[in-house]
């Protein structure tokens, strides 16, 4: 008897253990399946330091904020913050590093320090048209960049764009190189495109946007580079005069979402998360180039003298600013430029 009670004991500690085991089983996959469970009434902050009337504002308004909403049946509410307030580029960006903010809508030059890669977008001249700009951030060299992107916390959700960056000056038309010759032009905090003004002869001047109006008026600048959206919205024109389309630099923007906020989410969230981002990145493209054509003309007729440079013209900027390839280069490695020299001449030969 006392066997079989002993033998009894054993089988029900048994199956304790077994019954225990198999609880903790079933507890460990409830939590892993709810770990990035659907999230209900999620808020979503989009930061942007440009002003409510930018076309990526306004895409992030009225594309982005629909899609999200009515993908997720309203569980998923997007708010968008423009002007900077909640912080510039710069803050912003580290908030979502840091998980402390959902996205933040930049453009690359804040984010060179933290990913050198970007740097081949202040290559002059690097793009000669906007389709050629698409081909490259939507192919190969894109995706290498949001790789680097979400090593250091970030996931590019989409590419839009600041678009091709143009001349303004007070003094005189500039259709050549010899024309910047003295002029003081008021640039970023860059120093490629510090390199490039000075080798085409300008004397560039670093300068906070926020005082380039009256730094202009006043004649402490002559100058300044910005997309035509910019600075017709800054009302430049009302002290630059000239302007010259010369389309120096292509400045793209990202649609960065914090690596530790989304990686809570489950998949459903993430996709509907990616597919409006695309949709708003294609819709702030188009916006961003009606806007420039219509600005274009508008500053015509504001009595403003545009100087369209040709192709050979053109030739003669891009010649002289060569110097700035190697430079980043040296930042960026050879591989990376060896991909993006390759990507450029098969999209050209294609087209």
């Amino acid at each position: 008897m006392k066997k079989i009670i002993k033998l009894t004991g054993v089988l029900i500690l048994g199956c304790l253990i077994t019954s225990s085991f198999v609880g903790c089983k079933n507890n460990d996959t409830k939590k892993s399946e709810t770990a990035n469970a659907a999230p209900q009434n999620l808020v979503i902050r989009v930061s942007n330091g440009s002003s409510e009337s930018a076309p990526t504002v306004q895409a992030a308004i009225n594309v982005f904020a629909p899609a999200v909403e009515e993908a997720s049946n309203g569980r998923i509410t997007v708010e968008n913050y423009y002007s900077s307030v909640l912080g510039d580029d710069t803050k912003a960006t580290e908030a979502c590093r840091s998980g402390e903010l959902e996205i933040a809508s930049t453009s690359t030059a804040p984010l060179v320090g933290l990913i050198p890669e970007l740097a081949i977008f202040d290559i002059p001249f690097l793009f000669t048209s906007y389709e050629e700009a698409d081909a490259i951030i939507d192919g190969k060299i894109g995706d290498i960049l949001n790789q680097k992107m979400e090593e250091k916390g970030l996931i590019n959700l989409a590419w839009d764009e600041n678009g091709f960056r143009d001349l303004t000056n007070s003094v005189r038309p500039v259709s050549s190189p010899d024309d910047l010759n003295g002029l003081k032009i008021r640039t970023m905090e860059n120093k490629y495109h510090l390199e490039a003004w000075k080798a085409l002869g300008a004397s560039p001047t670093p300068m906070s946007w926020n005082e380039v109006f009256t730094a202009l008026q006043q004649g402490i600048i002559d100058g300044q580079e910005n997309p035509i959206p910019n600075f017709y919205a800054a009302r430049i024109q009302e002290v630059n005069k000239y302007i010259t389309t010369t389309g120096h630099v292509y400045s793209p923007l990202l649609f960065l979402y914090s690596k530790k906020i989304f990686d809570t989410y489950d998949s459903e969230t993430q996709q509907i998360l990616r597919d409006a981002a695309r949709k708003f990145a294609l819709a702030e493209r188009q916006l961003n180039r009606e806007q420039t054509e219509l600005k274009k003309q508008a500053l015509i007729d504001e009595g403003c003298t545009v100087i369209e440079l040709t192709p050979e013209q053109k030739k003669l900027f891009q010649d002289k600013t060569q110097s700035v390839w190697a430079s980043v280069e040296k930042q960026v490695g050879s591989e990376l430029i060896n991909d993006l020299k390759t990507e450029l001449q098969s999209y050209r030969a294609s087209n």
